[in-house]
């Protein structure tokens, strides 16, 4: 299984906050954003590390932080950047077998969940596509305003829609949210349902999520089990989001 984590954006939201790293690489107690997603996984899975060529040329920050994150890495240095989302990012030039199995991971979160489980029922289940979720109760979801990527599925946890910043359900706590990884059963998969989602122009404030082609794949008849195995998640992806994990994790650590 090779994965993808796209590491392009600016952060510009971080950046109005006055943050002064681009964003993946922001610390949070004492370690970067994107060490905290890459432990995660296995050392031994193949990693594609997305960045701007910009940003690794420009900042010794990026640099070192890639260079020194632990397993088996490859960092692509993508130049004429554009801000079109994390599903353009992925149809770059990628070093894989376009038959070879996907997992595409954002750089914005952490969570707690057993890789190698997962691993063995997608070998057993054999999906054309997954979603590993989350679901009941997560401070980040008190905010009415808080909305993300919720799926509403069959009794089997097979996915009938994903929507994002969205809930299928009155209490945010009965809904299944993607926590941003995304396993598809080859590239050719994913890359045939992004170009599908692009063409039709389905995209949130001009930026294309990698949520949205598993819509287009279950139209067409194809399995995307989303199983609830996602224990805790830690949502950073905006100022808010992260400010917010930290005054709970110092509460926690108050009551402790």
């Amino acid at each position: 299984m090779n994965l993808i984590i796209p590491l392009t954006g600016n952060g510009s939201r971080f950046e109005v906050a006055g943050y002064k790293r681009l964003k993946p690489f922001i610390k949070i107690h004492d370690i970067e954003m994107i060490c905290w997603v890459r432990s995660m996984f296995p050392k031994d899975v193949n990693t594609i590390l997305i960045c701007r060529k910009e940003h690794y040329d420009k900042y010794l920050y990026v640099r070192n932080t890639l260079k020194n994150l632990i397993g088996k890495n490859i960092i692509l240095k993508v130049d004429d950047w554009k801000k079109r989302g994390p599903a353009f990012d992925v149809l770059n030039d990628l070093p894989i077998d376009r038959d070879e199995e996907v997992l595409i991971s954002y750089c914005d979160y952490f969570m707690k969940w057993s890789y190698k489980k997962f691993a063995h029922q997608i070998k057993s289940r054999k999906p054309d596509g997954a979603i590993p979720c989350y679901s009941g109760f997560h401070p980040h979801l008190f905010r009415k305003s808080n909305l993300y990527a919720s799926c509403r599925v069959d009794k089997q946890n097979y996915l009938k829609e994903i929507k994002e910043k969205h809930q299928f359900n009155d209490d945010k706590k009965n809904d299944l949210y993607s926590p941003g990884i995304y396993y598809f059963k080859s590239y050719k998969i994913m890359e045939h349902y992004v170009n599908q989602m692009i063409d039709n122009k389905n995209h949130i404030n001009s930026e294309y999520y990698l949520s949205l082609p598993y819509n287009y794949m279950v139209k067409d008849g194809l399995k995307v089990w989303c199983p609830n195995d996602v224990k805790y998640f830690c949502q950073w992806g905006t100022p808010h989001d992260l400010e917010e994990y930290l005054y709970w994790n110092k509460c926690i650590e108050g009551w402790k």
